[in-house]
């Protein structure tokens, strides 16, 4: 469970992790004894993501979790997670293709591989998203972010920094003891002489690609960033899988050590195991619970011990144009959206069910979703990813969409302020056809509104013209 500590100028709980008080917005002093902890030490910029997807082999992989507010893990059973909700009377809504009341659930222990639906639906037209980018990521100072009300305009170069990681960790920068701003010295994070808080290359990132766009921020309370995402087009000549998009977002435990490399190997390893199965013919969902075991087993590997284990949720999602199907997979509180891009479109909905206590209980009966809400506990999480999660289940489901619209893929730094996929849709509308300006105006929402945890937001556009959803 995540420590509580209270702010001596207005006496209000806050976590060991927030670098601010939520109550008066004072900085809080370093706890002591947390110095030399392992999340006090800064870590080098996330790697670059640029490329076309490999044509073999995977990158090691890890898995994390943020709860809001310095979130927390707690034992317990897996929760089970359910497919899509129906849409409303005016438009036809979600219903998964295999027409079940919850989404299959996988076990990170024995994958099923699933099947493949035998008459798949007719194909996109060619103006569905094919062609792959060079993918961009970007660490930029915090002093000089763009201005999220007018997102059109791309970030500009800026140097790398901090100094690239040398030795056998690849996360830990050369000499994190010099200031990045000043000749000062470091402690806890932030320089001693100016005061600054330093960079990690992962405080703002941003992902580009012609067929999705995501962006990630460290939010205004945190001292550093532990979300990650990862994307992966397919090439559009490729003989199997054209023009396939995969994407994966995790969110870091923050209760938990290294938990901001924990979420950078389970999404890096997620997405480069979900590409590599695609193109190598497998069905999305034979994909997913594959890229989801490989990423366990990732970020299990780099824990010290089960009792010193990083951990991180996972949500992933893969959007086969041809087929005009969706598949999304998750552990944890990290979520997935299908947002409507029109009267003619499916309703938005979420496609995901939280792992999480608030919705056990929901789900149970025992506390409307507004008084569990408001508990303490309600971000604690009975499912992640980590070496000391247990065997858990990984659910997995594929719905069809009729589109236009666009797949969300966010950490709780969004939708804790923007929960109801409706919402979600009215505060951004069109998201689909701007991916990239929707998910910086996504994230520039969520720090106006208080940015009380890491941000990460993937928008995938889905074209018009796929096959209709069915009704059950």
């Amino acid at each position: 469970m995540t420590k509580v500590r209270i702010c001596p100028a207005c006496s209000n709980r806050v976590t060991t992790d927030d670098a601010f008080c939520e109550g008066c917005g004072r900085p809080l002093p370093e706890e002591a004894g947390t110095a030399g902890h392992p999340d006090r030490v800064p870590t080098a910029p996330q790697a670059s993501l640029a490329g076309a997807v490999p044509s073999g082999g995977s990158a090691p992989g890890g898995r994390t979790r943020d709860g809001a507010g310095g979130g927390s893990r707690t034992g317990g059973a897996p929760g089970r997670s359910g497919g899509a909700p129906s849409g409303g009377n005016a438009r036809p809504g979600l219903v998964p293709d295999d027409g079940a009341p919850t989404a299959p659930q996988v076990s990170l222990r024995a994958v099923d591989a699933g099947t493949r639906d035998a008459s798949p639906p007719e194909a996109l037209p060619d103006s569905a998203p094919h062609a792959a980018d060079s993918m961009v990521t970007q660490p930029i100072r915090r002093d000089s972010l763009p201005s999220f009300a007018s997102p059109a305009a791309p970030p500009q170069d800026v140097p790398d920094w901090p100094p690239p990681a040398t030795g056998s960790d690849p996360v830990r920068p050369a000499d994190p003891g010099l200031c990045a701003w000043c000749p000062g010295t470091v402690s806890g994070g932030y320089c001693e002489r100016c005061g600054l808080l330093q960079p990690t290359g992962r405080d703002h990132v941003e992902v580009r690609t012609r067929a999705a766009a995501g962006v990630s921020d460290r939010g205004l309370r945190h001292k550093r960033n532990e979300d990650a995402m990862a994307i992966r087009v397919i090439d559009a000549d490729d003989p199997r899988a054209p023009g396939v998009v995969c994407a994966v977002v995790c969110d870091g435990v923050s209760s938990s050590p290294r938990s901001d490399e924990a979420s950078r190997v389970t999404s890096e390893t997620g997405v480069a195991v979900l590409a590599e199965r695609i193109r190598q013919g497998a069905d999305p969902r034979e994909a997913t619970g594959a890229a989801m075991v490989r990423a366990a087993e990732a970020v299990a590997g780099i824990a010290d011990s089960p009792s010193s284990a990083p951990a991180c949720t996972f949500v992933s999602a893969v959007f086969d144009p041809a087929a005009g199907t969706v598949t999304v997979g998750w552990v944890g509180d990290s979520r997935a959206y299908w947002l409507s891009g029109g009267p003619t479109s499916s309703a938005s909905a979420l496609l995901t069910r939280d792992d999480s206590w608030s919705e056990a209980m929901v789900q149970m009966g025992a506390l409307s979703r507004e008084e569990a809400m408001r508990s303490a506990n309600a971000h604690a999480l009975v499912a992640w990813m980590g070496a000391d999660s247990g065997e858990i289940d990984a659910h997995i489901s594929t719905v069809t969409p009729t589109g236009p619209g666009a797949v969300v893929l966010c950490s709780d730094g969004l939708w804790n302020y923007l929960p109801e996929a409706q919402a979600m849709t009215d505060a951004v509308p069109g998201a689909g056809a701007r991916p990239y300006e929707a998910a910086r105006a996504y994230v520039g929402l969520a720090l106006e509104a208080g940015g009380k945890d890491n941000i990460t937001v993937v928008v995938v556009p889905v074209p018009g013209g796929g096959p209709r959803a069915e009704h059950g």
